[in-house]
């Protein structure tokens, strides 16, 4: 493995470690557990705030490659919700993380990152749903209304609590719903 690859495995399993909380990863810890100098590090990522976001990205696309739910027997709209809620949940599992990600996908929009890989996920569930206009619109709109109410979940508390995954679910139910014409109509 080279030193490139190290330095990023170590780094991953050490947030993985830190539950998150990149303030608590160190250079110190990164270069002791790849075996490398810190000039590696800087001559690979030129930061460690770009090292850590190249991290987390590599983490969460990880989470949204291997999360593949059940659908069988499921109804279109019933899956796409599924799909909505599995990362969503990963969001709130790993708020940290997920900050990091949506941010850094929001200063740095590519068409490989995280929200867009999201977004390809959700659009192939709700092409699926049975309308015919605007999914892609409403399909953006899903995914970034998610992202801005978990960025700011504070501020909707005396509405609904988002980190209460029954009324984070039957909030996701309802924005699906009312985006994608489900029985809320």
């Amino acid at each position: 493995m080279d030193a490139k690859a190290k330095i990023i495995e170590a780094t991953i399993n050490l947030i993985k470690e830190k539950n998150g909380d990149i303030k608590l990863v160190t250079t110190r810890e990164i270069v002791k557990n790849a075996g490398v100098s810190v000039a590696l590090i800087n001559y690979h990522f030129q930061s460690k705030k770009n090292l850590i976001d190249i991290c987390v990205k590599q983490i969460v696309s990880n989470v949204i490659a291997q999360s593949k739910p059940n659908m069988e027997g499921l109804s279109p709209m019933e899956k796409l919700k599924r799909s909505v809620k599995i990362p969503v949940d990963f969001l709130m599992e790993n708020p940290e993380i997920a900050k990091i990600s949506i941010l850094s996908d929001f200063m740095q929009g590519q068409l490989n990152d995280n929200t867009f890989l999201t977004l390809a996920r959700y659009y192939f569930y709700a092409s699926n749903v049975g309308i015919n206009e605007d999914v892609f619109f409403k399909t953006v709109f899903l995914i970034h209304g998610l992202q801005g109410i978990f960025l700011r979940k504070e501020l909707y508390k005396d509405k609904f609590d988002f980190a209460d995954k029954v009324q984070r679910d039957i909030l996701i139910d309802k924005i699906v719903d009312k985006l994608f014409g489900g029985e809320d109509e």
